[in-house]
Parts: C-alpha cells; structure tokens; sequence
C-alpha cells in the first residue's frame, strides 16, 4: 500500500482554492490543518512533506524549496491582514500581534517601523477577534477572523494596502515548500493542478466559505478573486525579495538567503 502524501494547510479560506482540488485525492492525500506558525516545525520534524508556509519561515530556515507558480498573496488590499487600532496609527505605542501568523507580525513592524517611523512595544495575543480584551493601543489580526471584525469603532489599516503603497509590490504571504534534500516526484504538477481547479471552482468555494464563516457570498467571491492571488510570476517574487530585505534590516531573518525552487 502506498504512504499518503501529508500536506500540511492552514484552515483559512484564502488556502481553499490551492487545496480544492486535493479534495478528490483522499486516496493518496492527507491534508493536516494547522496555523501557520506550527506548519514549519511539523515539516522539520517530518510530520509532514509538503507545507504552506509563512514567507518570512522560508528565508528564516534556508532547508526549504519553493513550489514554483503558486502563491498566496496580494497587490493591494487584503482584507484578512489589518490592524486595529484604538488610536490614530501615528500614536500606537504598544500592539498586540496575532502569534499564529510569523510573516504578518513581521510585516507590521516593517509598515510601522518604515511607513510610520513607529517603533512601539509589542506583545502576543491569540484572542481571535475579540479586541475588547487586549488593552493594547492596536492589534494585529489575520485570516478569517480579521474578516469577521466590525471595523467601524476601530481605525484600521489593512497590510497588504500599506505595504502596496509603500513599495509598490503584492506582498507574498505564504508559499508551498518541500525540504530541500527531499525529492517528491510529481508534486509541483500536482500542486499547480489543483490551484487550477481551485480557482475554476472559485464561485462554488464562495458559497461553502459564506456559510462557513457567517459572510455574504459576494464579500467572500470578492475576497477570493480579487483580494488574494495564487501566482508567484516575477512581480511577487520582487515583492517576496523586497520583503526580505526590510526583514534582514530589521534583525527579523539572517542574511545570505536565496530563493531557491523545486525542481521535482
């Protein structure tokens, strides 16, 4: 009997169109969920083979190879990115960061450091989206629940917007990696197959996600083809290596990482 392939997901709607088409595959796929802080260590410890991964994890373990082609990301608004705030931006002087997500805690200290000239005390929460109970000035929130928040009591600033305006770029916020020394034939085409049925599939995951998550089957259609991207051409990947070097300046990843992508 042939081992299952484990892919380690994040349980957010904005991976359901990578995942789709993996759906049918149960026979030679399992998909574990996790956040995706968790996923990298599952991968080290061989848990799993294949991972969606936090950006920022990439460059800071140097073992990983990226799947070519596929991508979550954005070139603008994101919607599942923000921070909320009690204060005007310029006055946040301690936040609360999302612990679940690495790369969108790195990406605030970049935004508010960079854009903001901010430097404010940070610490962890992991309150879903009850910011009722954080007496921090800010907080930062990520995937679904940042959806879920009624916005207008708090000021807001959605990442993916701040950092498209400060660079110009989309922002690369995870990406499908293997280990390096670990060959899995066939599993870039698998990969890119089923981001492709996904994305034919996007009108039917909108419906699934609206009755999932509480939302309008239009904010959730929109969200999915428009909000977030499943490419990785060369836009994002001048977007991911710009992100890397604001991370190294920051102290936030080591120097000397290539992009690296898998060639099986």
């Amino acid at each position: 009997m042939t081992k299952k392939l484990r892919l380690g997901v994040v349980p957010y709607m904005n991976a359901k169109p990578l995942i789709y088409g993996l759906n049918q595959q149960t026979n030679a796929v399992e998909l574990l969920f996790e956040v995706p802080s968790l996923l990298p260590t599952m991968l080290n410890n061989d848990q799993i083979d294949v991972a969606i991964i936090p950006s920022i994890e990439y460059f800071r373990s140097g073992d990983y190879a990226i799947i070519p082609n596929i991508s979550i990301s954005s070139c603008g608004a994101v919607e599942s990115v923000k921070i909320f705030s009690k204060v005007p931006i310029h006055n946040i002087r301690v936040a609360a960061l999302d612990k679940s997500s690495l790369t969108s805690c790195a990406l605030t200290r970049i935004i508010l450091k960079e854009q903001y000239h901010l430097s404010p005390q940070y610490t962890q929460w992991n309150k879903e989206y009850d910011i009722s109970r954080t007496d921090t000035d800010a907080a930062l929130i990520i995937g679904d629940n940042a959806m879920k928040v009624i916005d207008n009591e708090y000021v807001t600033l959605d990442l993916g917007q701040a950092w498209f305006e400060f660079t110009g770029l989309p922002f690369v916020y995870a990406v499908w990696v293997v280990k390096r020394d670990r060959r899995i034939p066939g599993i870039n085409k698998l990969l890119k197959n089923a981001k492709e049925a996904g994305i034919r599939s996007v009108r039917k995951l909108a419906v699934t996600e609206s009755h999932r998550l509480q939302l309008t089957e239009q904010r959730c259609l929109n969200y999915l083809t428009n909000s977030i991207r499943y490419n990785l051409g060369k836009e994002e990947i001048k977007g991911l290596q710009t992100f890397y070097q604001y991370a190294m300046s920051s102290g936030l990843v080591p120097k000397g990482a290539e992009i690296v992508f898998n060639d099986s």
